[in-house]
């Protein structure tokens, strides 16, 4: 029941009904028998619990579907999503009605490599979610029908940097949560490549998302979605493998391309001995001076947009070897504009430039 399903509940109720609870009564002062007068009271105390039922009724409802409509509307400004950056975000329209118990779909980020999804559920208890930053509370995602399942844990924003485990517990209880209707909001992480294979197994293009909350009482569904992979918004660049010098290591460092999305970037580089480095069992601590050098293209190398503002993408998450290049996947919170870059460098070395 919505807003307006609660005005026109209340305004059906007949006027006259209003106005008699209201008005002087005619009747009064020739004395109507006690009968007549205990029967309009059982109809107006009957017709006034009936307006408080639909009053409580509808104010469940719009309060649960208030907050479901208020996280999406925090989500996008935390996330920076515009008009101009929003081809990887997707926001799912709210059901007009639902039980204020289960999961509902809010919204979802595709970056190429990891796809985010932010559902709420409920029932979640204030110790339930406080729980999680001790590790009392374990939230996590699961597919129906396969094997495969993930981390999720409470959605907060993504500038936020804490401390301690009372400073978390109240962070979550302040960003994630409302009390009111026992709603959490999570975030879930997903693999694309992984959730592909997972469609392809079911046959199906969308997949039953299962959510999960572990304590010590034990592991509960807290309701299931059914979601299918969305689209990302990339923008490749190639750099035709400009060589950087490095002073500090005294080595030289081929800097292929790179792909970008508005939430993550992938630096294609390439070295001697970069395969041997990256596969099973390759020595990390002999190679440790091109382990930093590789980190530092990432770290140091600057998105220059149409205002002057500059981006680092950050250091690397994951550095697979791939296609005879390391691919360094690294990921960021809020939205860049990816159609304003303007430049690339890494220092003195102009990568790309607009024609």
């Amino acid at each position: 029941m919505n807003r307006d399903d609660l005005s026109d509940a209340i305004g059906g109720i007949d006027g006259r009904f209003i106005a008699e609870a209201y008005s002087h009564d005619p009747e009064a002062a020739s004395g109507p028998s006690e009968r007549i007068v205990r029967m309009k009271t059982k109809r107006m105390v009957s017709l006034a619990l009936a307006a408080a039922l639909i009053l409580s009724l509808g104010l469940a409802a719009y309060a649960v579907g208030s907050i479901h409509l208020a996280r999406q509307q925090e989500l996008r400004q935390d996330l920076k999503v515009d008009e101009n950056n929003a081809g990887s975000y997707v926001e799912y329209t709210l059901p007009e009605t639902q039980e204020p118990q289960g999961a509902v779909l809010l919204s979802a980020v595709n970056d190429g490599t990891e796809e985010r999804v932010y559902v709420n559920v409920s029932p979640v208890t204030e110790e339930e979610l406080a729980g999680f930053a001790d590790g009392a509370s374990r939230f996590s995602w699961s597919i129906e029908g396969y094997e495969l399942g993930g981390f999720a844990g409470p959605s907060l924003p993504v500038d936020l940097n804490l401390s301690g485990k009372e400073a978390i517990r109240e962070a979550l209880l302040q960003y994630a949560y409302d009390a009111e209707t026992q709603t959490a909001t999570l975030e879930c992480w997903l693999t694309v490549d992984s959730f592909k294979k997972a469609m392809e197994a079911l046959g199906t293009d969308t997949v039953p998302l299962q959510l999960n909350l572990s304590t010590d009482a034990g592991t509960r569904c807290l309701g299931t979605i059914d979601f299918a992979l969305t689209d990302e918004q990339s923008r490749s660049f190639d750099f035709g493998r400009a060589v950087y010098h490095d002073e500090e290591f005294d080595k030289e460092i081929e800097i292929v391309g790179l792909e970008l999305t508005p939430f993550s970037a992938v630096w294609k580089v390439h070295y001697e001995g970069d395969a041997l480095l990256h596969s099973p069992g390759g020595d990390q601590q002999a190679g440790r001076d091109w382990l930093l050098l590789e980190d530092k293209v990432c770290q140091d190398a600057q998105l220059v947009f149409s205002d002057g503002s500059t981006f680092s993408t950050g250091g690397a998450l994951t550095t697979p070897y791939e296609n005879g290049v390391v691919r360094q996947y690294c990921g960021w919170g809020g939205a860049i504009d990816i159609g304003d870059v303007q430049r690339i460098v890494l220092h003195d070395l102009v990568l790309w430039e607009a024609p």
